[in-house]
């Protein structure tokens, strides 16, 4: 009988994380414009070079999570027609995207394209529970809900490898896959993930609500964006949209809900918004 392979140094995890490319700084540039309201020509000659974001944009305004009341057929008609939000949430998604092309998250069992369903589901989560709380900062919970499971895209490599070791400590010792995960490899997908947050430069809510969503009450600040991530995570979780092999093996903190003052009559309404909410963007979510 082989012996298990012997965990990873945490210097190769670490340089691994370091080769993915930088976060796109167009969306930095682009939110001063718009806070500014600068002429519409200034955020188009920002946003014109980058031909993945111009694409998304055309193919969003031109899909049925609008309702058009005219012909879109140029970047700077699409500049016009999402407004300042949707905008943002717009470019947010198309830098998100490259982080999750590819093979699939293989190690935490999730096919090509489920991670980044999942992704855009948590995101989208957090701005139906946000409005429906009156919760300000939407748009950063957003982004902090696209990226929580950035940390995912370079771990699942390690994770597919030692994922004997991992899953053995979750039965034998009854730990949650999180500190399996963690012991095994020197680091968890939360810890990788606040790393990368920090070394985008991303604003310190979304590092700490990447380093914190699956432990909130553990978050040391930026509670209510970071308790967003954990509910909204959750109930996509339930909902089976990239769950994996972990999805219920996680920190669960049930109390966040009751923080917030989430109802179970409130999840059902979530959930059913966050499924017409998904059936009208599936054209978007392509990586």
């Amino acid at each position: 009988m082989s012996s298990p392979p012997s965990p990873p140094p945490l210097a190769e995890v670490l340089k691994a994380a370091d080769t993915l490319v930088p976060f796109p700084d167009v969306i930095w540039k682009v939110m001063p414009l718009l806070k500014n309201m600068a002429p519409v020509s200034e955020i188009e000659a920002v946003i014109k070079y980058d031909q993945v974001i111009t694409a998304r944009l055309l193919t969003l305004c031109q899909s049925s999570l609008y309702t058009r009341k005219h012909a879109i057929g140029s970047l700077r008609d699409a500049i016009v027609f999402l407004g300042q939000d949707q905008l943002i949430q717009v470019i947010l998604t198309a830098c998100s995207a490259r982080y999750f092309s590819g093979g699939g998250a293989t190690g935490y069992d999730l096919r090509d394209g489920e991670l980044w369903e999942h992704s855009v589901g948590t995101a989208l989560m957090t701005e139906i529970v946000g409005q429906r709380l009156g919760k300000g900062h939407l748009l950063t919970a957003y982004t902090a809900g696209l990226l929580h499971d950035i940390g995912k895209t370079v771990l699942h490599h390690y994770v597919s490898t030692y994922f004997d070791s991992i899953f053995a400590l979750v039965q034998k010792k009854r730990m949650r896959f999180l500190d399996a995960e963690r012991e095994i490899l020197g680091i968890d997908h939360q810890q990788l993930g606040i790393l990368i947050a920090r070394r985008w430069r991303l604003p310190p809510e979304v590092a700490t609500a990447v380093g914190y969503h699956h432990s909130p009450m553990e978050a040391p600040d930026n509670r209510d964006v970071v308790s967003l991530v954990y509910v909204a995570n959750r109930m996509v979780s339930a909902l089976g949209i990239g769950c994996g092999a972990d999805g219920f093996l996680q920190p669960n903190q049930d109390e966040v809900f009751s923080e917030l003052g989430i109802t179970r009559r409130m999840v059902e309404e979530f959930l059913a918004d966050l499924i017409g909410a998904l059936q009208q963007a599936r054209r978007f979510l392509s990586p």
